[in-house]
């Protein structure tokens, strides 16, 4: 004898496991803390269940799955995507009310000073250097290459995959022509701490790398840690041209 659940029960089913497959250290993936107690027995209260890929099915919470593999699992190893909250408190406090997106940080994402000034400066990217980004190449912003996410201060919506190519949105380019970028301390937001590095680009991204500042790296040439280390900028006994 076949039974069948309404409709209605099987949405709430499919929330229910997308929590749970949420939570759950599987597969050599990057773990990530449960649910605060008080959620249960439905983190995911009033999100719309869209696609089980997502957490509560919701891209803006970022995809259930997050990567097991260098230098991807070690950049989130910290990472704690809504910090003491619930799903549905974290989209109360950081999206607009009116139509659910998110509410980015005031004044470009830096720290202020004691005056509410924000701490900027014009710097030179060297050529060698490497920097990455959780995000399209329409974007404006980098970070040095490996920054912690949580000192990014993104939303979990910056590790939807978009294009294949480039999974969890990530990308690497290496410094081939030198260019100023405003550089300056990242805010905290998004239940993250934030103070890493940002390098604000005065062109997009895109632009940058089919211009021939940048170019893009292959997994292959990030994959390994010594391909993080810095072997461009002169030390004290190095030979002067």
């Amino acid at each position: 004898m076949r039974c069948s659940l309404p409709f209605h029960s099987l949405v709430l089913l499919n929330i229910a496991l997308g929590a749970a497959a949420w939570q759950q250290h599987a597969n050599g993936d990057v773990w990530e803390p449960p649910y605060p107690a008080r959620c249960q027995p439905d983190p995911c209260a009033n999100i719309t269940f869209t696609n089980a890929t997502y957490v509560c099915g919701d891209e803006r919470l970022g995809p259930v799955k997050l990567p097991r593999n260098f230098p991807l699992s070690t950049e989130l190893a910290t990472y704690s995507r809504f910090g003491d909250l619930c799903p549905y408190e974290f989209l109360e406090k950081w999206t607009y009310p009116e139509n659910g997106s998110y509410h980015y940080p005031p004044k470009m994402g830096y720290v202020l000073d004691v005056n509410g000034a924000i701490i900027v400066g014009n710097a030179t990217l060297e050529v060698g250097r490497k920097v990455d980004r959780f995000g399209g190449e329409g974007g404006n912003f980098l970070a040095p290459l490996g920054a912690p996410y949580i000192e990014r201060s993104l939303p979990p919506s910056n590790l939807k995959t978009f294009d294949q190519k480039y999974p969890y949105n990530y990308h690497v380019y290496e410094v081939t022509d030198e260019f100023i970028v405003g550089l300056g301390p990242v805010a905290p937001w998004f239940e993250q701490p934030g103070m890493g590095t940002q390098f604000m680009t005065y062109n997009n991204i895109s632009y940058l790398a089919d211009h021939g500042y940048l170019r893009r790296l292959s997994l292959e040439e990030y994959d390994e840690p010594e391909e993080f280390a810095d072997n461009y900028t002169p030390g004290p006994n190095s030979p002067t041209a």
